[in-house]
């Protein structure tokens, strides 16, 4: 084979092997084009619920997720090493019809140097439903920081809340 017949070929095939990366990739390639990197900070305060037995949080987020949050917890476990597992309903609303539901799954754990009731808080929320932009929503969202006044003497409405920042992905049709 002459040597411009053996470049010819090699530029060939690696127009070829650039190509096929565009023609063959996979299908998750697609999804994760609807997929989007989120992340802010939010501070909720423990509001009144008479209908929320262990109690309803409220606040902004800021952020991709700029809006209002508001979690009720479904369960909360006491664990023998201090911490406590608890599970929730969070929801949060980021426009006029766009809304995400999550199912989160939280540790809170106490703090020692720290005064009575400050917990570190990590939670991974996981999406459930949303409406407008987010209907069919997919995603999860990492979220950690502090919660103060969780218990002890200065609990209560008003005086317990949380400090956190979110990551995650959330992925729509």
């Amino acid at each position: 084979m002459s040597h411009s017949l053996r470049v010819v070929c090699l530029l060939t095939l690696c127009t070829l092997i650039s190509f096929s990366g565009t023609f063959f990739t996979p299908q998750t390639s697609a999804k994760n084009a609807n997929c989007k990197h989120v992340n802010g900070h939010a501070v909720w305060t423990l509001i009144p619920a008479t209908n929320d037995p262990f109690g309803r949080v409220l606040g902004p987020s800021t952020g991709n997720l700029k809006g209002a949050v508001t979690t009720f917890l479904t369960s909360f476990t006491p664990q023998p090493d201090g911490s406590i597992h608890a599970t929730s309903s969070d929801v949060w609303v980021v426009g006029a019809q766009d809304i995400l539901a999550f199912s989160g799954s939280t540790t809170l754990t106490p703090i020692p140097s720290q005064p009575l009731g400050t917990v570190s808080e990590s939670s991974v929320l996981t999406v459930v439903g949303g409406t407008g932009d987010f209907a069919g929503a997919t995603g999860t969202l990492q979220v950690t920081g502090t919660g103060f006044n969780i218990f002890g003497p200065n609990a209560g409405l008003g005086n317990t809340y949380f400090e956190v920042s979110y990551e995650g992905e959330i992925c729509t049709n």
